[in-house]
């Protein structure tokens, strides 16, 4: 199944540790996640925050992109978050890509 990469982030005055409300969302998203992941068909890997910003990185496995962007969209996180989306490939997958690429120089 592919791997994506997401990396979320939000301003200090959105954050669940300055905003009641947010604090609240956040704190209910431990149990609406799984349930989207699973709707969605999404493993996630790894969600880490990055200390100390505002950032989460988040590295999952789902059937496709849209997948993901549906899952970032029901669940609201994009409400109060901007993402950075990224398709993965692994090395030997990138370097057998590059190999069939003329060279520029």
């Amino acid at each position: 199944m592919p791997k994506y990469v997401v990396l979320s982030n939000h301003p200090p005055n959105s954050c669940p540790s300055s905003n009641k409300m947010l604090r609240e969302r956040g704190n209910s998203m431990a149990k609406d996640l799984p349930l989207l992941f699973q709707k969605y068909n999404i493993t996630a890997e790894t969600i880490l925050h990055l200390d100390p910003g505002h950032k989460l990185l988040w590295i999952m496995q789902a059937p496709n992109s849209e997948a993901v962007r549906d899952m970032i969209y029901e669940s609201g996180l994009s409400q109060w978050n901007d993402f950075e989306f990224y398709m993965t490939s692994t090395l030997d997958e990138i370097t057998l890509a590059i190999d069939k690429l003329p060279s520029t120089w």
